[in-house]
């Protein structure tokens, strides 16, 4: 070989450095954009979760203008509108947690207590948190339905934060 191919040959390539530059480079770029996309792939599922929640009352009110009771199952509000999960239709109690399908949320429903229902839906992540932790730091949507009056309400933020301010009266 000669020395000319020699030297062709390394000028077609890259050196280390302009390989750590372009690498430095992307990484800036992923640090900045990573972040900002999960942040607001999280806020959709969560807008996405909060108008699943928001569309169980009129599922609970249609029950029980059909039945004349309150409903007390995922079943029995399945014989009106099916509440899917990510395994299927809801079954069981109301207050049992379902994972909503395409979701990171579990929602559960209690009541009726003083003829209101309370729906709670969690971040999947927050749990297995301790309950301090999930007092303090868990991200939720929550919202409550007034089967005596129809009024309704729909907060989401920090689950301590919305506990009480939910307005069904």
């Amino acid at each position: 070989m000669n020395s000319n191919h020699l030297n062709e040959a390394r000028d077609e390539g890259f050196s280390l450095t302009e390989l750590m530059i372009g690498i430095t480079i992307v990484g800036i770029i992923s640090s900045v954009a990573v972040p900002k996309y999960v942040n607001s792939l999280d806020k959709a599922r969560a807008e996405e979760t909060k108008q699943k929640v928001a569309s169980i009352p009129p599922i609970i009110s249609a029950y029980i203008d059909a039945s004349g009771e309150a409903p007390t199952t995922w079943d029995e509000l399945s014989s009106v509108a099916v509440v899917m999960t990510s395994d299927g239709p809801a079954t069981g109690d109301l207050n049992t947690p379902i994972t909503l399908p395409n979701s990171i949320y579990d929602l559960s429903i209690a009541g009726p207590n003083d003829s209101v229902y309370t729906m709670t839906a969690t971040r999947v992540i927050d749990r297995d948190k301790e309950e301090e932790d999930v007092e303090k730091y868990t991200y939720a949507i929550k919202s409550c339905f007034n089967i005596s009056n129809g009024s309704s309400d729909v907060r989401s933020g920090n689950l301590s934060e919305i506990e009480n301010t939910l307005n069904c009266g």
